[in-house]
């Protein structure tokens, strides 16, 4: 789906631009596709083997391998709007940024739940539906884009290093905030990020799936919060877990199951699942460092 998206993009101004194609050590027959594809193709393709297991190792792993300025990173299941790839570097032009994020349009496979529904819907947290829209103008941003629609330049990578290893997918663990921790880094160090309205990429939502990746996603990012925010100093432990956290997780308990009200039932829910992800996380750093 996102080769034959991108064999139709418009090229950027007259510069010259790469496809780079990581495989991931995947077991299917993605290797003999994408050289099929790159002997077809009329843009330069580069076909990078990254036996590592984990986004951050493959995105890592195409960074390096990049020849151009600015580097732009999607997902395998996209579709690409032609002018992607235009927009994102008209913004680059435009705005002297660093980054710059592009919307992230989701294509429902079937009717929403009944818990998305009506006008209090979720405000969702990044992956839980791969979807970024922060309106039709171009602006700064104050939060990360999302990794299927982000864009850096290659000095950045250079100046603040490349994504975590320990964060983001790897194999069956679907770990979660690779691109948010980068992103936070910059935001700290005074870079701009803008985010790109008209940088456009579609990305399927499997509805059969949707709620299981609602809670899994919500556990791991209570996880993200753990592995990276840490716990306040002098904050009282229990078996290495934050006496608050116990509390905040009752509380949410107890809220679940007195609500009735679909929607705020379910989110409820997701509160208790990301406050198990931090005390899972803050257990297993705990019994790291005895």
């Amino acid at each position: 789906m996102v080769l034959g998206s991108l064999a139709q993009l418009r090229a950027p101004s007259e510069a010259a631009w790469e496809l780079i194609v990581v495989d991931n050590n995947c077991a299917d027959d993605s290797a003999e596709a994408i050289k099929i594809f790159a002997a077809n193709s009329r843009t330069s393709v580069q076909y990078i083997f990254e036996p590592r297991q984990g986004l951050s190792h493959a995105r890592n792993a195409g960074i390096r391998a990049a020849r151009g300025d600015v580097i732009a990173f999607t997902d395998d299941d996209v579709t690409a709007h032609p002018h992607w790839l235009y927009e994102l570097e008209k913004a680059f032009n435009k705005y002297d940024c660093q980054g710059v994020g592009g919307k992230i349009i989701p294509v429902w496979g079937g009717e929403k739940p009944c818990w998305m529904q009506g006008e209090r819907s979720f405000s969702f947290r990044s992956g839980a539906i791969v979807s970024f829209d922060q309106g039709t103008e171009p602006h700064e941003l104050n939060i990360a884009p999302v990794g299927a629609n982000m864009a850096y330049k290659k000095a950045v990578f250079e100046e603040y290093g490349l994504f975590r290893t320990d964060l983001g997918k790897r194999g069956t663990d679907p770990m979660v905030g690779e691109e948010v921790e980068f992103c936070m880094r910059l935001f700290r160090a005074g870079a701009k990020v803008v985010y790109a309205p008209r940088a456009i990429v579609y990305h399927p939502v499997e509805i059969s799936k949707l709620r299981k990746n609602f809670e899994s996603h919500y556990f791991n990012w209570g996880r993200y919060l753990a592995r990276v925010d840490g716990f306040p100093a002098g904050s009282i432990l229990y078996f290495g877990i934050p006496r608050y956290l116990l509390r905040s997780i009752l509380s949410h308990v107890c809220k679940w199951a007195v609500t009735f009200d679909s929607r705020e039932r379910f989110r409820h829910k997701l509160q208790v699942y990301e406050s198990l992800g931090q005390i899972s996380e803050a257990h297993r750093l705990s019994t790291e460092t005895k």
